[in-house]
């Protein structure tokens, strides 16, 4: 497992020297409502899992690999009026770079202050 790992991160490094930054969103779908991960499971053991996994398609390779990546909630879905993320991946040792444009993103799409609408 270890050494999956590391040739993982050796992956994703040589992937990411040829970029200053990369952005992606940071779920694959708008958050789901509280206890959806768990629809399916009395059937099958494993729907938890399935259920989780476009929530953490983008981010999970950095989490497992270890580059320095952080969510910024730059919009909120209209519909619904959730955040809606954008995940910006460093390199090795940049987080001086991602803490950086992250900012900039924050001051130019200001979020503190906004709330989605509570049922």
């Amino acid at each position: 497992m270890r050494k999956t790992q590391q040739l993982s991160r050796r992956i994703v490094e040589g992937f990411l020297a040829g970029f200053d930054l990369l952005v992606t969103p940071t779920m694959a779908c708008l958050p789901p409502l509280v206890g959806a991960r768990r629809a399916g499971s009395a059937n099958d053991p494993l729907m938890p899992l399935l259920n989780s996994y476009p929530m953490g398609v983008f981010t999970s390779v950095f989490n497992v690999t270890g580059q320095p990546a952080i969510s910024i909630p730059i919009h909120h879905d209209d519909a619904t009026g959730l955040p809606v993320g954008v995940q910006i991946v460093a390199a090795p040792w940049r987080e001086d770079l991602l803490l950086q444009v992250s900012r900039t993103l924050e001051l130019a799409h200001p979020w503190a202050d906004r709330r989605p609408p509570v049922s």
